[in-house]
């Protein structure tokens, strides 16, 4: 299945904490650390199922991995502070998008459940962020699933409201939205924040096509990015036909939002190439031909 379909694959809570055990008492024997995390005692029918389905789920996709017969952290996993969840959830998004995990957006058959990994998170992310984020329905029930419908996506981003609440716990978590009152709210803001710092290597200013190719490498859910346009052509009916020279409105909110924060500077100079920055139903706000780093020596 998909990270997506929680009672198979397993509970993000429970990949904390399987986490948090290797952190806290080094490589473990798969044994050893489902019942440090899920102890036959307290977990119903003394049967660790959850526990188990997530460490398999994560296994797959790397977040975890096994050496001599005991499970360690994937290094980059490894290496990030206890505390530090923010740099946790950008590096479980980057093995989430990673190619090798998206096999039926790559080329590959992604028909057998256990063989599309994280695909049919990556096919939603990516069809959530060519929506209008200023009106994407929140809830599932005579909202998304019928936009969905009236779109024509194939194969349809939530086959049920079970998916759609593993998205919006995921969604939630990687970066590309947040949880509210009144359901997901759609703001890719985090997960663009932390791209930066790959995007701007070796640089601290960008003229915005190549600040656009950069960022689409890093996070190809978004604009121009691989994972997104695979989708875009499996859309029937999009909502708008997005021009070459414009940035869509979910992208143009998050980089808003980051200037907002003192992250990024979006200048229009007259004498450069520009693209728009859209807003709600596909408003044209303001151009931008260069985007700058800021808070960085």
């Amino acid at each position: 299945m998909s990270i997506l379909n929680r009672p198979s694959d397993g509970l993000l809570s429970v990949l904390l904490a399987l986490r948090r055990a290797l952190v806290a008492y080094g490589p473990q024997s798969e044994s050893r650390l489902v019942e440090l995390c899920a102890p036959t005692s307290v977990v119903p029918d003394g049967k660790p199922d959850m526990a188990r389905k997530t460490l398999t789920r994560w296994k797959q996709l790397g977040f975890f991995h096994e050496a001599d017969g005991e499970l360690l952290l994937h290094p980059t996993v490894a290496a990030i502070e206890v505390e530090d969840i923010d740099a946790l959830r950008s590096a479980v998004l980057r093995l989430v998008l990673a190619p090798e995990n998206n096999p039926a957006l790559s080329g590959e058959s992604g028909d057998d459940n256990e063989k599309s990994k994280a695909s049919d998170y990556t096919f939603a992310a990516a069809w959530a962020l060519t929506q209008d984020p200023y009106s994407f329905p929140a809830k599932y029930k005579g909202g998304v699933e019928s936009l969905q419908a009236a779109q024509v996506v194939e194969p349809r981003p939530f086959a049920n409201d079970t998916r759609w609440a593993g998205f919006a716990e995921w969604a939630s978590f990687l970066g590309i939205a947040w949880s509210a009152k009144v359901g997901l709210v759609l703001d890719s803001a985090f997960a663009v924040r932390f791209a930066i710092q790959d995007v701007f290597v070796g640089t601290v200013e960008l003229p915005q096509d190549e600040f656009l190719t950069r960022l689409s490498d890093v996070l190809p859910v978004l604009d121009g990015g691989r994972y997104q346009l695979a989708v875009q052509s499996q859309i029937g009916r999009p909502w708008r036909t997005q021009r070459t020279n414009q940035i869509s409105p979910c992208l143009s909110a998050a980089m808003l939002t980051l200037e907002a924060r003192g992250d990024l500077r979006l200048e229009a100079r007259s004498d450069a190439p520009q693209r728009i920055l859209l807003g709600r139903e596909g408003r044209e706000l303001r151009p931008v031909s260069h985007v700058v780093r800021l808070g960085v020596s």
